[in-house]
């Protein structure tokens, strides 16, 4: 397994346009190339972060830049992107996260 880091700028009012692409984009690798899952984030000086999971590197890398009927969704994004940095490739070493949709925690009496 694998995980990649993304990184974005996203111009002004485009926000929800990228937001919808990423989405769709992100069920297509999952239903199709191996993507285990992905969470968007947004920093607070306004950049925007994807964490994804992978089955390996060759699944991530097969589904990059591959035509097909989600074109428009990559459009999307990349339509609302005023600046792309480069994907960072890792291996996990130590894993801690919860595998839950956001939980609260359980208060000791």
């Amino acid at each position: 397994m694998i995980a990649v880091l993304f990184r974005w700028e996203i111009k002004p009012g485009y926000e929800q346009s990228f937001k919808e692409g990423w989405s769709e984009i992100i069920h297509r690798n999952i239903e199709k190339y191996g993507a285990l899952g992905s969470r968007l984030h947004k920093t607070k000086n306004n950049q925007w972060l994807s964490y994804s999971q992978w089955i390996s590197e060759e699944h991530f890398y097969s589904a990059q830049n591959l035509q097909d009927k989600h074109e428009e969704a990559r459009i999307k994004m990349i339509c609302a992107i005023s600046k792309a940095y480069d994907p960072i490739v890792m291996v996990p070493i130590l894993d801690h996260l919860m595998a839950t949709e956001l939980t609260q925690p359980q208060l000791l009496p």
